[in-house]
């Protein structure tokens, strides 16, 4: 990718990250699909994280549900 590649696709995203949507003091990942190298956007650290294993991400989501219904709150995000 490219300087202005990466200055449009920032731009597009409103100067944030893809997922959090929150502006960071650092420049963000180029997240890209591992099998393809397809660009799918610019994010912080921790959501790139996140973005990079799916398997992960759905353990997550299960524990914040679990913890929610736990304390008897809705899970809704």
């Amino acid at each position: 990718m490219t300087v202005p590649e990466y200055e449009r696709l920032l731009a597009a995203q409103g100067g944030a990250c893809a997922i959090c949507k929150q502006q960071k003091s650092y420049p963000l990942r180029v997240d890209h699909c591992h099998r393809t190298g397809k660009v799918r956007g610019l994010l912080c650290s921790r959501c790139n994280v996140l973005a990079q294993d799916a398997e992960i991400l759905l353990r997550v989501l299960a524990y914040v549900e679990g913890v929610m219904s736990h304390n008897g709150r809705s899970a809704a995000i």
